[in-house]
């Protein structure tokens, strides 16, 4: 008998969904919230071009990086050039195809170099792309700043190709 009697001390409370109770009126505006933020995080990773196969904004943002440091060393800015960017872009989509064969930062005698950047680092520093696009490639090796400074290099050509995680980037100097 004294087991019953408990029992009837603790009346079943009544059950009541997330958000429905009055006193609660927070729990809209914390769960609304979240969705503005998860779908705000989400355009900036669609933005970024993380997702994308190619992401133009590459090639232009390393010549203009390149060119600014070719302008404080009293150099001449390079050119774009069409014929060396076809050719590095074809050596891309090798190292793309092979990547165990090639090392990111590996210098060619030619002016040649070739880096392998993960997609998710593009897409974290893409707030400050004159900053991060620079440092990952001059802490790899010397040779590209070396490639970059020479002064009878006048001509650039940057070929970008990716894969599901990786940008491979070739350029080639002359």
């Amino acid at each position: 008998m004294s087991d019953t009697y408990t029992i009837g001390k603790y009346p079943r409370q009544n059950f009541q969904p997330l958000g429905t109770n009055r006193k609660k009126k927070y729990l809209k505006i914390f769960l609304l919230a979240v969705l503005v933020g998860v779908a705000g995080l989400a355009y900036v990773a669609w933005t970024s071009g993380i997702f994308a196969d190619a992401n133009p904004e590459i090639p232009r943002q390393l010549l203009e990086r390149v060119n600014l440091e070719r302008q404080t060393n009293n150099l001449g800015s390079f050119q774009n050039s069409e014929a060396l960017a076809g050719a590095a872009l074809a050596k891309s989509q090798d190292v793309r195809i092979s990547p165990l064969a090639y090392s990111s930062g590996t210098a060619g005698t030619d002016g040649t170099q070739i880096f392998v950047v993960s997609k998710i680092s593009w897409a974290m520093s893409r707030f400050d792309p004159s900053q991060g696009l620079l440092d990952t490639f001059e802490n790899t090796d010397n040779s590209f700043r070396d490639n970059v400074l020479n002064p009878s290099y006048h001509s650039m050509g940057i070929g970008v190709t990716s894969d599901a995680y990786n940008y491979y980037i070739v350029t080639m100097c002359r």
